[in-house]
């Protein structure tokens, strides 16, 4: 009874992330694919996608706290988002924020899938 209840329960916390509008459409073709590729698919791509995140909020913010900022440094998408904003470091903060935000819940994601994981597995 508990690994259907735990399947309800991530089926229920996308579908509250969708409604968010934290993800979209493609996420269930992500969540499609642990059936065939492999079982914990979904913890890798989330972890990896948080991971690679975090390291370009890293480099945005070590380039955009320069004296001068080199634009060249940061990939093409940061540089139009940053062209266009006037305050650079409040927008940095905000999309930080909003991240961290995304993040939690992904987290939250990750323990889901790996009780699932776990159940299946018979652990």
């Amino acid at each position: 009874m508990a690994l259907p209840m735990q399947r309800s329960l991530l089926r229920s916390f996308v579908q509250s992330m969708h409604e968010e509008g934290i993800v979209n459409d493609d996420f269930y073709q992500l969540l499609a694919m642990k059936e065939t590729v492999r079982q914990d698919y979904v913890v890798r791509a989330v972890t990896s996608y948080c991971l690679s995140a975090q390291n370009l909020f890293s480099h945005l913010t070590y380039h955009i706290c320069q004296p001068e900022v080199d634009y060249h440094q940061v990939n093409t998408a940061a540089c139009e988002f940053y062209a266009r904003t006037s305050s650079c470091s409040q927008a940095l903060y905000w999309t930080k924020n909003e991240y961290s935000k995304l993040r939690r819940k992904f987290e939250t994601l990750v323990q889901m899938e790996r009780k699932i994981i776990d159940l299946e597995n018979g652990h």
